[in-house]
């Protein structure tokens, strides 16, 4: 009998509880409700202790943006060496470290994140020491697919864009090396650009 009681209990105990603050309550009502549900329910014979993350530790990562220090060893030269063969994607890195060698505006605020995650094929350097950068290769629009890039003599393919930013990017360490990344930081080739 009692369990037939319980779904006509939780209306009035919901009413009672969401009850506008300017709203008179009648203290009996909450009371008996209370009351009759409390018995319905089992009581609780030990503590329940639930651990829930702090703010601090709930809130996503937010990634250190430098000021921009200029950096002639980013100029572009005569080539890269391992040699990217694919002439818009070569053109695509060369205008880029031509931006970030003079502290030029970029098209997105990541670019120039402090890059803090490590990833294998990415040599371990302190924290600080890469900076992302997002490569826009032209002719690359969101929803195209993969494709192949050669870069000395070896094939890499490069991700499906997925988004505006897409997945290839440069990484920059230490102001002088530069490392690019076809897939969203799977695959690290290091270019060293020929003077």
């Amino acid at each position: 009998m009692k369990r037939t009681k319980l779904w006509l209990l939780l209306p009035v105990l919901l009413s009672a509880w969401l009850a506008p603050a300017s709203a008179q309550r009648v203290p009996e009502r909450e009371s008996l409700a209370y009351d009759l549900l409390s018995d319905l329910v089992p009581a609780q014979t030990e503590a329940l202790f639930v651990s829930t993350p702090s703010f601090s530790e709930a809130a996503p990562a937010r990634y250190e943006n430098p000021p921009c220090v200029p950096h002639a060893a980013l100029q572009p030269g005569r080539a890269f060496a391992p040699a990217v063969s694919d002439a818009r994607r070569e053109r695509a890195i060369e205008d880029l470290l031509s931006k970030i060698a003079v502290c030029a505006h970029m098209p997105y605020n990541n670019d120039g994140n402090v890059h803090s995650k490590p990833h294998p094929g990415l040599p371990a350097r302190p924290a600080g020491y890469y900076l992302e950068y997002t490569l826009i290769v032209p002719g690359r629009n969101t929803g195209a697919g993969p494709e192949p890039v050669l870069i000395g003599g070896t094939t890499y393919m490069a991700g499906p864009v997925l988004s505006p930013r897409g997945p290839e990017r440069l990484m920059i360490g230490g102001g002088r090396e530069v490392y690019y990344t076809p897939d969203h930081y799977t695959t690290f080739i290091r270019l060293d650009i020929v003077r």
